[in-house]
């Protein structure tokens, strides 16, 4: 069963567009890998997802209802979650502080989410009282990740999660995010490293502003040409 369908997505910035009629659709369940260059649209693509960025035309469709149009904080409400690119943690609040700002919409299992963050990120919780932006890189990208976690979501966007990390931390954050999967949340992520293709159940190749190729991350991961031609 389809948890979000995108269909025949047009936005842009501007007079510029960028998604030129894009559609997809992701399972519930599984892992959605969303790859392309730079410029290719993909971080359009879970804004627009997000509520982060204005729909021209087409729809965004979650568990059966229209979401496109929507404000961020209902869709939010609604079950989905997003960790931006570039990490966006509050520098100057404690982790605790950012992870609990991540909740505000599911106060009630605040704990348990918080829990279960911790099982994910250990050093999150050694780290608890510690101002964000004294984290690494890597610790910040947990945090981020974390802080989205503590709605609760059934769909969880990431964009660029491994950007900047050493491949060691990326294929950490990997691991993560199928444990997560696995724990019953929908993923989809933004990526350009190629390292994630393990964990792809489903992988989407954009190229400006629309999609190249979607098929299964092992299809992708085994196919020398594809690889090539789609990923560089």
């Amino acid at each position: 069963m389809s948890l979000l369908e995108v269909e025949g997505l047009r936005t842009g910035y501007g007079l510029l567009p960028v998604l030129q009629g894009l559609s997809f659709s992701v399972e519930e369940g599984t892992t959605a890998v969303l790859f392309g260059l730079n410029g290719a649209g993909k971080t359009t693509t879970v804004n627009a997802i997000a509520g982060l960025q204005p729909v021209w035309g087409g729809s965004i469709t979650f568990d059966g209802q229209k979401i496109s149009g929507q404000p961020a904080t209902k869709i939010v409400e609604r079950g989905v979650a997003i960790s931006l690119e570039g990490r966006h943690v509050f520098p100057k609040l404690s982790v605790r502080k950012n992870l609990d700002l991540g909740a505000w919409t599911a106060r009630k299992t605040a704990k348990q989410q918080l829990d279960l963050v911790f099982s994910y990120f250990p050093r999150l919780e050694e780290r608890l009282d510690q101002m964000a932006g004294t984290l690494s890189g890597g610790e910040q990208q947990m945090l981020a990740i974390g802080r989205a976690l503590m709605s609760k979501p059934r769909l969880l966007l990431i964009d660029e999660g491994s950007l900047g990390l050493s491949p060691k931390l990326a294929q950490t954050v990997f691991e993560v995010v199928s444990r997560i999967n696995d724990d019953g949340t929908t993923v989809l992520l933004v990526e350009q490293n190629i390292g994630v293709l393990p964990y792809a159940d489903q992988a989407l190749v954009m190229e400006k502003g629309t999609l190249t190729f979607n098929g299964s991350g092992k299809e992708l991961g085994e196919s020398g040409d594809l690889r090539k031609t789609y990923l560089g």
